[in-house]
């Protein structure tokens, strides 16, 4: 076993991370409510724990299929706990003690471990407190990805044991991140591959640790005047040294994707991928234009008034013939109408009056603040103490600024994905620090009593700066989480009431839902449910069509309407006319409209129950 300088073993640091990071979330867990943060995560955990169809699936959709079929395993073998849950906040934490791990193992005295722990753990209280105890699946990627590219960056250049396992668990953590949502892989990795080719395949002239890892390598390098060196070598034998790295990457990529190609493999299931990538277009990116708009369009495709705005209020089952062609065709048409609206100049200066929002954006403190000043405190040591390392940050920044750009320019920067880029620039700018400061340049000018002083000086500053943040930020992690847990159990109730009568069918409305999320708790049961959504994004589905046949529907539009055990919910102040209005479209005088048979009143909203009434020989 590898024995640090001054402290613990690799294999000791590792233990007390994991326990330090066990301790940590056994306290938050007591202290704060948890609870999943978006419905794209309720919708997913909802079908690997088999409240889809009556039995845990892998097919996640947006998770990849593999770790989809780890964490419905869990549910099959293991029933009562919340294994997507706990997944997600088990990534996040796992993130943490990779983390937390490096200052453990480091080379250094007891009161700099106590120090970068505390520090560790102020800073993840501050930035990600909000994001593991209201988490969600964007974050988890990010904070994975990120992760690994500060234990990659931060481990030896060796070739010893600990540095491959540390370098193997930094690719695990960015398998994970592509496991958990693959954007935000692709934003992870053009940083991963610059800080891979800055420690191997790119050594300068600016430190003694270059210098000796060149020694081992055996490469030729020259002295001026015994201080100045200037270094000749071929990086890419370094480069190839560690191509470990990059095949492992590799393979795993392949096997998750291979997987993932096998598992929707079904005609059925690719047609509705298909489909699914044409929905995700209109609706998160060039939206759907009213009919009286666009008159001419719609009746080429057999779409009438009542059914484009049952579109618009995303009531999926509420259009004739949708899948699959018919979305295709009303997403190009959606694209090119956006293109024309929105020209050239106009999505750039829209870009950068985004980016500049969400650069001040308060929603983001103090992880914004943090990242901003971090960079420029990490530009100024690399400009006086590395330049090489200065070219990295530039080049991470670089990347950066380029997907706040294009994220920008598609109008798709939400909270979620901003915060994954504020945490990967966070931890990569964290990753350069240390390298520079306690690995390439380790006592340099920190042996004089102005070196320590300073040394001393900033690490008391942090600890001031982070406690300022830390206390507001629980404050508001606290706050939040309350409310919604609060509001959540209305939902919760709403469940209930369903599960109480299993022999009837309920359809939500899809704004009815998308405000609730769902409160997390690790021991939780799962049943089989009665509720289906008027539309949604796993409308269609394969699972979805399982659903439906268990539960007897074979039309939901014409069901909904003239089934005696199918009934709508709503909440009270969504407007149905739209619905009405509709189904008058497709029954004429046969249909009578809704009746009111119950009222669900749980907490702050109240939800309707309706059932739909058309006359028996009502047109079909």
């Amino acid at each position: 076993m590898k024995q640090t300088e001054k402290g613990l073993p690799n294999l000791g640091a590792l233990l007390l991370a994991f326990f330090i990071t066990g301790i940590y979330f056994v306290f938050i867990y007591q202290m704060l409510p948890f609870i999943y943060d978006i419905n794209d995560d309720v919708a997913m955990r909802n079908v690997a724990a088999g409240v889809i169809t009556g039995s845990p699936d892998a097919h996640l959709l947006h998770i990849k299929y593999l770790l989809g079929l780890v964490i419905a395993g869990f549910y099959r073998l293991l029933p009562g706990f919340d294994w997507y849950g706990l997944a997600l906040i088990g990534i996040m934490l796992f993130s943490l003690a990779m983390v937390l791990y490096r200052g453990l193992a480091a080379k250094k005295g007891i009161l700099w471990k106590l120090c970068y722990t505390a520090l560790t753990l102020l800073l993840f209280t501050c930035t990600g407190l909000r994001h593991v105890t209201a988490f969600q699946w964007t974050v988890t990627a990010a904070m994975a990805g990120s992760a690994g590219i500060y234990l990659f960056y931060t481990a030896d250049r060796d070739s010893g044991f600990w540095t491959r396992m540390e370098e193997g668990t930094a690719v695990f953590l960015l398998l994970l991140s592509l496991a958990v949502r693959d954007d935000v892989f692709l934003m992870v990795l053009p940083v991963a591959a610059l800080c891979f080719w800055w420690k191997y395949g790119s050594v300068g002239k600016s430190s003694l640790a270059d210098i000796e890892y060149q020694k081992k390598l055996r490469l030729y390098f020259t002295t001026e005047n015994g201080k100045s060196w200037n270094v000749q070598w071929k990086g890419w034998n370094a480069a190839l040294s560690h191509i470990n790295v990059i095949l492992g990457l590799l393979a795993g990529i392949l096997v998750l994707l291979g997987t993932e190609g096998l598992a929707y493999r079904s005609m059925e299931w690719r047609e509705f991928c298909a489909y699914n990538v044409n929905r995700e277009a209109i609706m998160d990116y060039y939206g759907l234009k009213n009919y009286e708009e666009d008159p001419a369009f719609f009746d080429s495709l057999g779409i009438t008034p009542e059914e484009a705005e049952n579109l618009q209020r995303y009531s999926l089952y509420l259009v004739e013939d949708l899948y699959s062609e018919k979305m295709a065709a009303l997403a190009e048409h959606s694209r090119e109408v956006y293109i024309r609206e929105h020209p050239f100049g106009q999505r750039i200066s829209t870009a950068v009056e985004k980016i500049d929002g969400h650069l001040g954006e308060e929603d983001y403190h103090p992880v914004n603040l943090l990242c901003l000043g971090l960079l420029a405190g990490v530009l100024g040591l690399c400009f006086g103490r590395n330049r090489r390392q200065l070219g990295l940050v530039l080049s991470v920044t670089g990347v950066w600024a380029a997907y706040w750009f294009y994220l920008g320019y598609r109008d798709r920067i939400v909270e979620r994905v901003g915060f994954a880029l504020y945490l990967l620039m966070l931890l990569t700018m964290l990753a350069v620090w240390y390298r520079v400061v306690f690995l390439e340049h380790a006592g340099e000018d920190t042996g004089s009593k102005g070196g320590k002083l300073t040394g001393r000086l900033l690490t008391v500053g942090a600890f001031v700066l982070l406690a300022l943040f830390t206390g507001p930020a629980w404050k508001a992690v606290k706050e939040n989480n309350t409310a919604r847990r609060d509001y959540n159990l209305e939902f919760l109730d709403v469940n209930r009431y369903m599960a109480e009568h299993m022999e009837n069918v309920y359809f939500m409305t899809t704004f009815s839902i998308e405000t609730y999320t769902d409160n997390f708790t690790v021991s939780r049961d799962f049943a089989f449910s009665n509720l289906l959504s008027v539309g949604g994004w796993h409308t269609f589905s394969p699972l979805e069509n399982v659903k439906n046949e268990k539960l007897g529907i074979t039309d939901p539009k014409k069901d909904l309407a003239e089934k005696e055990q199918v009934y709508l919910i709503s909440l009270e102040q969504v407007n149905l006319r739209y619905m009405n209005r509709y189904y008058e479209s497709v029954y004429g005088d046969g249909y009578q409209g809704m009746e009111l048979v119950d009222k669900l009143d749980y907490g702050e909203r109240i939800f309707e129950v309706y059932r739909l009434c058309v006359k028996p020989l009502g047109k079909a």
